[in-house]
């Protein structure tokens, strides 16, 4: 009887305990949920990644983004600070380029075009820009950039990114203009195409949530960052290239 005595007085003191902890929780929760409340609460900042002004356009029926010309601007002198891009080493490789600049732009929340400029050598020669060494010239049978929309007074102008022959985002009959300084009337055939479309021709469209084509995309890009290294590099990819395209050649 002593012992049931005793637990029933444990039993009670334990209640009594334990209704004062479920008070004190209610009353410290009524305490946190009136500070969560209280009208100097700030939700937390964040800054957004897409540029402020930016906004969906569309371009030859393709969506694209609109910025304005500081933006713009900004952009371009943010990819040009890519230095794992090698913009320098432009005798080939554009397609590389503007493929990791279009996926570094995504992130950003800017969605680019690419804007493919292509000759047919059966009727104009090769588009044409000067070489850095202020000698020789890079000539071209095609050119890949990126392409965003600028907004200029109301209407949208599309401007090209390519720090591989520019010092600024220009528009793009500047870019168009700059390859063909030495025949101004040549026929140039402009494609504008989405930004997953890698090649001229369109065979490669990879998405870039396709984690194995990026690092093989970069990885191409750094076997052009040595060559660019080189003094001699642009002669030894070259020569490369022949040796290569002659293999091919002896297996078929």
């Amino acid at each position: 009887m002593k012992v049931i005595l005793a637990l029933l007085v444990f039993f009670q003191f334990s209640l009594a305990f334990a209704q004062d902890d479920l008070h004190s929780f209610v009353k410290g929760l009524d305490t946190t949920l009136k500070h969560v409340n209280r009208s100097e609460s700030r939700p937390c900042a964040s800054s957004a990644l897409t540029p402020s002004s930016a906004q969906a356009t569309k371009y030859q029926g393709k969506d694209v983004t609109a910025l304005s010309e500081v933006e713009a601007q900004t952009l371009f002198k943010e990819m040009q600070s890519h230095t794992e891009i090698p913009f320098d080493f432009a005798i080939a490789g554009c397609e590389e380029r503007a493929h990791e600049m279009s996926r570094l732009m995504l992130l950003k929340g800017i969605r680019p075009l690419k804007m493919f400029a292509s000759v047919d050598e059966n009727k104009s020669p090769r588009l044409e820009i000067p070489h850095p060494n202020g000698k020789d010239k890079r000539r071209w049978k095609f050119h890949v950039a990126p392409l965003v929309m600028v907004r200029i007074n109301g209407k949208d102008v599309p401007y090209i990114i390519d720090p591989s022959m520019e010092k600024k985002a220009v528009p793009l009959q500047e870019w168009k203009r700059r390859m063909t300084l030495h025949d101004p009337k040549m026929p140039v055939m402009m494609d504008a195409t989405i930004a997953e479309q890698y090649d001229i021709s369109g065979r490669y469209v990879r998405p870039f949530s396709d984690e194995n084509w990026n690092r093989a995309n970069q990885e191409k890009l750094k076997e052009f960052k040595e060559y660019s290294k080189d003094p001699d590099g642009e002669n030894n990819y070259l020569f490369q290239m022949q040796r290569d395209l002659e293999r091919m050649d002896m297996m078929d």
